[in-house]
């Protein structure tokens, strides 16, 4: 068992030149605590959760949350606020009790130190601020990110290719050489779109990677 399997479970038959990771629900288990605390802050104000709303939050951009939101509530007769200030309700709760010590899932660090000792440059691409996140990084073993893209960053979200083009951009590395984990549909849209191989970890689960180490 080597690396090598691993690459090869992955899709690829070559080392990649790059490792490109999506933070909530790849690496730390808050996607869930987003959706939560998001349907939360809805129903207190009046609005009422769908499940075809809480496919629309999961992997979007801070501005398509706090849109949505928005349009939940006027939709429903809820107790309206900016889209941005209903983003921070949900936020503030996530860097109040989320993001200081996350939960991680299972396997995540196994191949975040794996690909580390084998000198393969990593990245954090994610729809998360930089006020979230970065506390979130802080929590890892150690820093294993040479560059990183944040959700606070001007540039488009999930699932426009951009944040997954800059953070190669950064690294200085062949788009069609770069292997990306991600969890939703837009970051898998995204990653693809940049050129980068996808693997979706909630049909091929990192744990079950780990063990190929």
């Amino acid at each position: 068992m080597s690396l090598h399997d691993v690459f090869r479970a992955c899709g690829l038959d070559f080392q990649p030149a790059a490792i490109l990771w999506d933070l909530d629900g790849t690496i730390t288990d808050t996607e869930s605590q987003w959706v939560f605390k998001t349907r939360s802050v809805i129903e207190e104000r009046g609005g009422i959760w769908t499940a075809d709303d809480e496919l629309v939050f999961h992997g979007c951009s801070t501005e398509d949350h706090a849109e949505h939101m928005h349009t939940m509530l006027k939709r429903d007769s809820g107790e309206l606020a900016e889209p941005m200030e209903l983003f921070h309700e949900v936020a503030s709760h996530m860097a109040e009790h989320v993001y200081s010590q996350p939960a991680l899932m299972a396997g995540a660090i196994d191949l975040l130190e794996a690909f580390a000792e084998a000198n393969i440059p990593q990245a954090l691409i994610t729809a998360t601020p930089i006020e979230l996140a970065g506390p979130a990084i802080k929590s890892l073993p150690k820093q294993y990110f040479a560059a990183r893209v944040t959700g606070d960053e001007p540039i488009p979200g999930k699932p426009n290719p951009a944040p997954y083009a800059t953070a190669m951009e950064r690294l200085g590395v062949e788009p069609s050489r770069c292997l990306a984990f991600e969890d939703s549909i837009p970051g898998s849209q995204s990653a693809a779109g940049a050129g980068a191989t996808v693997v979706n970890v909630m049909h091929q689960e990192l744990k079950t990677l780990a063990t190929l180490l």
